[in-house]
């Protein structure tokens, strides 16, 4: 990762550790695949999950008199990975939108991809089929293709202040949109993690923890304009947990339920 992007963002991520930390999953693959990275790189356990339509799921075993990490979520106060453009500010937040707030200017990629650059993993060992999963998720690939190519500077730009460009864009030049369309269909790339009975399910076979969790802090979610989140925000910050621009002007937030 270029130094003019790194240097902006919060150093708390260099010294985490299994002991005093634990990681939060959301529900989709994303999510997942940069916990699966996490773990890999700092031997920290998932010991928590949060659903964007029910709230906080924890168990007591790993998160216990430890501080959670929330992953591909946009959490408005505590640690967090994100990639999703937001008006609150969260000091604590890792997010390589922190140096833009246009919409049409935003990384629009996978919290994996921009961990992987975070953590400068060496992309030359990777796999054509992981090197496709980081184009594919979330859908970076789109940008490049859409609309005749309308933001394909903007995608290309992204690749070059993670240092991935050398790596990626050779597979975005040699495919379609169609081909990570497919790609994407037949690794079941779309796939959500949901709980089912206090245990974490999905329909793609990942390996996922077995152990049991239990609902800690209900929430509600609403889909309302950046005015509207705005003024919730300004009249009472706390009650608002995650808040994330999902379109031009318009949020989708989770808060907390009493």
């Amino acid at each position: 990762m270029k130094e003019e992007l790194k240097c902006k963002l919060p150093k708390w991520y260099k010294s985490i550790n299994s002991d005093n930390y634990y990681l939060v999953l959301s529900n989709d693959l994303d999510s997942y695949f940069s916990c699966l990275l996490l773990n890999k790189l700092t031997g920290i356990q998932i010991g928590g999950y949060f659903s964007l339509n029910d709230g906080l799921y924890l168990n007591s075993k790993y998160s216990k008199e430890k501080e959670p990490i929330y992953v591909d979520l946009s959490i408005t106060h505590g640690k967090c990975f994100d990639n999703h453009l937001t008006i609150i500010k969260n000091s604590e937040c890792i997010n390589p939108n922190i140096i833009t707030q246009d919409y049409y200017q935003k990384y629009n990629g996978s919290t994996l991809s921009f961990l992987c650059s975070l953590y400068d993993r060496d992309l030359s060992k990777y796999s054509d089929k992981q090197l496709n999963i980081m184009i594919a998720i979330d859908g970076w690939f789109a940008g490049y293709y859409k609309y005749n190519g309308k933001f394909r500077d903007t995608t290309i730009q992204w690749m070059k202040l993670f240092e991935v460009d050398k790596y990626l864009i050779p597979l975005l030049e040699t495919h379609d949109a169609e081909f990570f369309y497919h790609f994407i269909d037949g690794y079941q790339l779309n796939s959500k993690i949901i709980i089912k009975n206090n245990h974490l399910y999905c329909s793609k076979k990942i390996y996922i923890p077995t152990c049991e969790f239990e609902l800690v802090q209900k929430t509600s979610r609403s889909n309302l304009s950046k005015n509207q989140v705005e003024n919730i925000y300004n009249t009472d910050s706390n009650s608002i947990i995650t808040a994330a621009e999902t379109f031009r002007n318009q949020y989708s937030i989770c808060r907390k339920v009493v």
